[in-house]
């Protein structure tokens, strides 16, 4: 196939792969992708002009090649242009950016939170336990992930104004449509600016244990700049604290809570599975690996090719063209996992990609599965029986970057709070 040619009949077309992909039929978009790996693995889609890259093995090449393949010209986005974050940065400056960024998710910090994890989980379950019905999203999925990122950045105390400042920054950048809806969101924004320029002064101050104090600490060496460029709605100009927070939610708070919700859904929907973890629950590490692999809560990131003459598959790629690291296709190559359309909570080995490859790898990926194990951990135990409420219609995030459900209303049989319940932050 030729670089802008259009599919012959019976070859598989982009028709999937419009801006708005997370509103297709995932059993469509499944199938789709599966012909792409196996006749075009990669095809450029006349209509947006990406190259899409469908295998787990040229995946993974790309990403570990960024002198070839850069996040830096474009920014990882697909939907829009952005060099926001160091996911927009390669090199020296990404990896001086990576190394202060790190000292948040070092094993003794994750270790630390883990009992954070637990006690939040157990809180929002308690919050909804006697009444035998919940969104699992918004109910239990949001807040545990949302709560440990507070924590992390020392903001726990507002922990409402920062969920509503989220909420705000998640609306306006998972559709691609980078702006605020209104009045409303506008001053949640001003409320939340103010708060963080406050916390900024006392911690210059008096540094902490946290993030925030830690990304102060690094400003003279640039790394607060990394995140100051192109800023999300919500998000000043040039504020490089506030794009770093914008920057954790993104990439940390809002993927997790997908992995934890779509892996709730790929128990439910699998009952044999769920009974298998149930009696073995030895097995959760394991059963989280395959729903970040089944799941994929980041569907896609965008490279940009730096030079002429290069060549995958027989195509010729030029330089300044844009190639689409499809996550969730190399997730279900056949060349590298047996049966990838199957969820099996003992799959080993399972090489996956969900956390990305080579420099760009997420450098929260231990977090995030401590968080999904504690919580999957939490709803299996105190709600045995839970299941997705009669009727209910689950609602998908219209994003071709992430992959995850709006709403997931489940019922239970209702049970009693834990003894040392309280009440939970919104």
């Amino acid at each position: 196939m030729s670089l802008h040619q259009t599919p012959a009949a019976g070859q598989p077309g982009p028709a999937l792969f419009e801006p708005m992909l997370g509103a297709a039929d995932p059993r469509l978009v499944c199938e789709q992708l599966a012909r792409l790996r196996r006749d075009a693995p990669v095809h450029r889609d006349p209509r947006t002009g990406l190259w899409l890259i469908t295998r787990h093995a040229d995946v993974k090449r790309i990403s570990r090649e960024p002198a070839v393949f850069s996040s830096e010209p474009h920014g990882p986005w697909h939907e829009f242009e952005s060099h926001f974050s160091m996911q927009a940065e390669d090199g020296p400056p990404h990896h001086r950016t990576r190394n202060v960024v790190s000292r948040g998710f070092t094993p003794r910090r994750v270790a630390h939170l883990e009992a954070s994890v637990r006690r939040y989980a157990d809180e929002a379950i308690d919050a909804v336990a006697a009444s035998g019905a919940c969104d699992l999203v918004q109910d239990v999925a949001v807040p545990v992930p949302a709560r440990i990122i507070a924590d992390m950045l020392g903001i726990g105390e507002r922990f409402e104004l920062f969920q509503d400042w989220v909420e705000v920054v998640t609306a306006a950048t998972t559709t691609g449509g980078r702006s605020l809806r209104g009045p409303a969101d506008e001053e949640v924004c001003r409320a939340f600016e103010d708060y963080v320029g406050s916390v900024v002064a006392e911690r210059a101050a008096r540094p902490g244990d946290d993030l925030i104090s830690a990304m102060l600490g690094g400003r003279d060496a640039g790394v607060l700049d990394s995140f100051a460029r192109d800023p999300f709605p919500g998000v000043p100009a040039g504020d490089g604290v506030l794009g770093f927070i914008s920057f954790l939610v993104l990439a940390g708070s809002e993927t997790t809570r997908h992995a934890i919700s779509g892996g709730m859904l790929a128990l439910l929907e699998h009952p044999g599975q769920r009974e298998q973890l149930q009696r073995r629950p030895a097995l959760l590490p394991v059963a989280v690996e395959e729903v970040l692999r089944f799941v994929s809560p980041v569907r896609a990131m965008r490279r940009t090719v730096l030079r002429d003459g290069v060549e995958l598959h027989g195509q010729q790629l030029a330089r300044g063209d844009s190639v689409m690291l499809i996550y969730s296709s190399a997730n279900r190559d056949e060349r590298v996992f047996d049966s990838p359309d199957a969820f099996r909570v003992d799959r080993r080995p399972n090489d996956h990609v969900s956390f990305g490859f080579g420099t760009h790898f997420c450098l929260g990926a231990n977090l995030a599965r401590m968080e999904i194990r504690v919580t999957l951990e939490r709803l299996l135990t105190r709600l045995p029986d839970l299941q997705l409420a009669p009727g209910a219609r689950l609602e998908r995030h219209p994003s071709s970057i992430v992959n995850g459900l709006v709403h997931m209303p489940v019922v239970f049989t209702p049970v009693a709070r834990g003894p040392d319940a309280k009440e939970p932050a919104r």
